[in-house]
């Protein structure tokens, strides 16, 4: 959305491997009982433009929330990526992207640079409830810790750890994404074994990502087959098996791929149940990323909270945790735009 000229305006982006988000905030002072507010949201190809520098500049050419680069005041960066010493380096580019980059670019002092599903975790507090989708039964304890953890291009988990007050939130970026992954039905057993047949180590983010989709189908169609192997061209792309999943097809192929996206879903509520209980989420487990989003009937309808709850003796201990759904389209903004360096 656009507005009028914003005052002591606040530049965030969210950067991944192949585009980059912009926008422009008030900062803190546009929270409200509405949230973060967000200006001048656009998507840029990285692909199209020489470097960092050039990106920004012409970003903020086209902004009606700003008068030009010198009126931005501080800037925050949601990153997907290793960092190190506050430095990232750009996998598919040569771009390096730090803090210090971004304070020559812009002329200030106090650019920040986060790990992108940090910035999910900090967005959570300002999301209306229009923006989050509650999953199953369960409540929320203000006192305890909120576990953030859903699938994308990897498998992404942050924690919430409320202060003395719960007036606040401090954000703790986690790699529960890679932790291990145990198989609980046939099905899973199956998967677990074509891949690990394979030579492959079976952890979270191996089958529960968007490739994660593409291996359980493969899976499944090998295991319908009766073969150790299928050919490339066999396998579907991940939006190609959730689009057949979600629709009204009832081909052999449409069904295999219902099938895929019920194990993709059960497998997510084994591992956010696993994770809600090893970091007492008490406060409630959010359900975030690009995947889920796009498939919201289909996961309500799945095994995932019978899978999370399912958790022998702690079982009633995961019950009484709530589980929701970020609904928002740019939580990585709105969590940029939240962080205070």
């Amino acid at each position: 959305m656009s507005g009028s000229k914003c005052l002591y305006p606040k530049l965030v982006a969210d950067l991944g491997g192949t585009n980059i988000r912009f926008a422009i905030c008030h900062g803190l002072s546009d929270t409200s009982t509405e949230g973060i507010i967000l200006h001048d949201i656009q998507q840029f190809s990285l692909r199209d433009y020489q470097g960092l520098k050039h990106l920004i500049t012409y970003y903020l050419s086209q902004c009606e929330a700003v008068d030009g680069i010198e009126q931005v005041q501080s800037c925050c960066f949601a990153v997907a990526g290793p960092m190190l010493n506050g430095v990232v380096k750009m996998t598919n580019y040569s771009w390096e992207i730090s803090a210090e980059k971004l304070n020559g670019i812009l002329e200030i002092d106090n650019a920040s640079i986060i790990n992108d599903f940090a910035a999910i975790a900090y967005s959570v507090p300002f999301l209306t409830s229009e923006q989050l989708l509650r999953i199953g039964g369960g409540e929320s304890d203000p006192r305890s810790p909120i576990s953030v953890f859903g699938p994308g291009t990897g498998l992404g988990a942050a924690l919430l750890i409320p202060n003395s007050t719960q007036s606040a939130y401090q954000v703790i970026p986690t790699e529960g994404g890679h932790a291990a992954l145990s198989a609980r039905s046939d099905l899973e057993l199956a998967a677990f074994e074509y891949w690990r047949n394979k030579g492959c180590r079976i952890n979270r983010e191996f089958f529960i990502s968007g490739t994660g989709i593409e291996r359980l189908f493969e899976a499944i169609i090998a295991k319908q087959r009766g073969v150790t192997s299928i050919d490339e061209i066999d396998v579907l792309s991940a939006p190609e098996i959730q689009q057949r999943a979600c629709g009204k097809g009832n081909s052999d192929l449409d069904e295999s791929c219902r099938m895929t996206l019920d194990a993709f879903c059960t497998l997510l509520g084994s591992a956010a149940g696993d994770q809600a209980l090893c970091t007492g989420a008490r406060g409630g487990l959010i359900l975030a990323g690009g995947i889920l989003p796009k498939l919201v009937d289909f996961l309500l309808n799945s095994n995932f909270r019978r899978r999370f709850e399912s958790k022998g003796p702690m079982s009633n201990y995961n019950q009484s945790i709530s589980t929701q759904l970020i609904l928002a389209s740019q939580p990585g903004l709105i969590g940029a735009a939240a962080y205070q360096a």
